[in-house]
C-alpha cells in the first residue's frame, strides 16, 4: 500500500517545517539574549558586592575613630586650660 501526499499537503508540511525552524531560531536568539543579560547583572552584582566589602572594611573601625576624636577634643581642652594657666596664647 503506497501512500501519496497531495501537493497541498506537501506545501502545508513545508510551511509548517519552515515556521518551526524560524521559531527555533528565534527561541535560540532570545535565550542567548537572556543569558547575556543575566551575565551582565551577575557581573554588576559582583562589583557591587566588592564595593560593599570595601565600604564595610573602611567603616569597620568607625567606633575607634569616634573615640579617638573625642579623646583629641579632651586633649585640646586640657591644652587650652594649661595655656590659660601659664598665660601663653592669651591674646
Amino acid at each position: 500500500m503506497t501512500l501519496a501526499l497531495a501537493s497541498e499537503e506537501i506545501t502545508f508540511w513545508q510551511v509548517i517545517l519552515a515556521i518551526g525552524a524560524v521559531v527555533i531560531v528565534v527561541v535560540i536568539a532570545l535565550l542567548s539574549l537572556l543569558l547575556r543579560f543575566v551575565r551582565s547583572i551577575e557581573t554588576g552584582v559582583q562589583q557591587l558586592g566588592d564595593v560593599a566589602q570595601g565600604v564595610a572594611s573602611n567603616t569597620g573601625n568607625i567606633k575607634v575613630a569616634l573615640t579617638v576624636a573625642a579623646t583629641l577634643d579632651e586633649i585640646a581642652d586640657e591644652a587650652r586650660r594649661h595655656a590659660q594657666l601659664l598665660g601663653v596664647g592669651a591674646r
